[in-house]
């Protein structure tokens, strides 16, 4: 008798287990995906091709805007950085493009609007901050023939005039301004490896991608030309270093901010 209660005890006392284990198994956590926003605007309003805006004393109207976002690197809370692989992505706002004067002399480019990127396999875990850079990296400037993301010379952002160095063109802005009874045609371009800026912004609270299914940054305009007199150099490219410079400046320090989340 006394075995078999000890028998018995030892049944339960295994099943019992067995149980447990049942109900503490832990399920792995899937990787995140999440879409980036680069809002373009001028000042509180939507950013628009051919559409008169207000800036200050004077009446701009955009043609086209154009430029590339890379290395896009997401900062955990912990700090620990996640650079999204291949990430050359070329946002734009313009309508069909001659592409003379770039390597794509011949072609014509389509009209498109993106200011999208959709990003997936994010690690788990809560985020707080971003950071990226407006341009390319010199690895990838300086050899046109390397392929990573959306690379590619035929979409006309590269350039053979600058300084008799091929390389592609950072961003492109263009347009017309007019102040009283004086107006100019401008196209404001960034390039070159010493214009390579990198972004860091910092999110609002710590953010999930496996709830945060959006996630907007904002780009003001009315910021990348500040102080940018563009009646006075309307063609902003190598031959004027010094306006070059503080236009990248002006991406890399305060044109793009952090906007808002969507879960």
């Amino acid at each position: 008798m006394k075995r078999i209660l000890i028998f018995a005890f030892a049944t339960f006392l295994f099943s019992s287990c067995d149980d447990n284990d049942d109900t503490t198994d832990v399920q792995p956590v899937e990787n995140a995906k999440t879409t980036i926003t680069f809002d373009a605007r001028v000042g509180n309003a939507d950013f628009a091709l051919n559409k008169d805006f207000t800036i200050g004393s004077r009446t701009y109207n955009f043609s086209k805007l154009r430029y590339w976002v890379s290395n896009v690197t997401l900062i955990d809370a912990k700090g620990t950085e996640y650079l999204i692989p291949d990430s050359y992505y070329l946002m734009e706002e313009v309508g069909d493009l001659n592409l003379s004067g770039t390597i794509s002399d011949s072609l014509t480019y389509p009209a498109r609007k993106r200011e999208s990127i959709d990003v997936e396999d994010i690690p788990a875990g809560e985020y707080k901050s971003i950071k990226f850079s407006i341009g390319i990296d010199a690895k990838h400037n300086d050899n046109l023939s390397l392929q990573a993301g959306e690379l590619s010379i035929a979409n006309g952002m590269s350039n053979i005039a600058w300084m008799w160095h091929t390389s592609y063109i950072f961003s492109s802005v263009a347009g017309s301004v007019k102040e009283g009874t004086t107006s100019a045609s401008f196209l404001a371009e960034t390039g070159l490896n010493a214009n390579y800026k990198t972004v860091s912004i910092d999110f609002a609270a710590p953010v999930n991608f496996s709830t945060a299914k959006g996630l907007v940054l904002n780009l003001d305009i009315t910021k990348v030309i500040d102080g940018i007199d563009l009646i006075k150099t309307p063609k902003v490219n190598a031959a004027q270093a010094a306006v070059m410079s503080a236009l990248a400046t002006n991406y890399g320090t305060k044109a793009l901010t952090f906007g808002s989340l969507s879960n």
